[in-house]
This record gives C-alpha cells, sequence and structure tokens, in this order.
C-alpha cells in the first residue's frame, strides 16, 4: 500500500470520527441547554403541542444546526478527498515513459 492511500485512509477515518463526535456532541449540547428535548417531542406527540415543538423550535436549535450542517459537509468532502485518495491507482512513473518517442511521433504528424 502506498504513501498516498495510507494518507487517504487516515484522512477518511479521521473526518468519519469528526464527524460522528460532532453530531454525538450536538445532541448532548442540545440536551444541556434545552433538557431532554426528545423526550418532551415523545411525551408531546400526541398532544396539540406537536406542531408548535415543529414550527417554533428552540431559538439556540437554529444557531446551532447551521453550524452543524456546515461542520458536516466539510467532513463529508474530506471523506471523498480520502476515499479519493484510498481508490485512485497510482499514476505511471515518468522514468517508465518515453519522452523522445512522443516528440517523434508529434514532428511526423505536422510534416
Amino acid at each position: 500500500m502506498g504513501k498516498e492511500k495510507i494518507l487517504g485512509a487516515l484522512i477518511f477515518i479521521f473526518a468519519l470520527l469528526v464527524l460522528i463526535y460532532y453530531t454525538w456532541a450536538l445532541v448532548l449540547l442540545q440536551n444541556a441547554i434545552t433538557g431532554p428535548a426528545l423526550l418532551d417531542w415523545v411525551n408531546n406527540t400526541f398532544e396539540p403541542g406537536l406542531l408548535r415543538n415543529i414550527f417554533a423550535p428552540d431559538p439556540m436549535f437554529l444557531i446551532i444546526l447551521p453550524i452543524w450542517a456546515a461542520a458536516v459537509l466539510i467532513m463529508v468532502i474530506a471523506m471523498w478527498i480520502g476515499w479519493t485518495m484510498i481508490t485512485t491507482p497510482a499514476p505511471e512513473p515518468l522514468e517508465d515513459f518515453d519522452f523522445d518517442e512522443e516528440k517523434a511521433d508529434e514532428e511526423e504528424e505536422t510534416e
């Protein structure tokens, strides 16, 4: 396995772990700020408070959500870069390529 593939695997794994940790921390932070919001939502599911919870969420959540979405987007892009580094074959070494033969072919085409 080449150095590029190892680096790609490290980037992919690191981005995945940061994505999981950041999402997990968001849930914990949301519960720390507003209390157990998930349990409140479940308890209000069949009560009139459901529409209020959906259409008027906690203002702090409206600040946290776009920041979380941006972090997820950045981590997904990093994971994509890592995956591309892992799956792309290594380029052909330049010392195996004959530049003189290519120049001769171009000269023949121009004449």
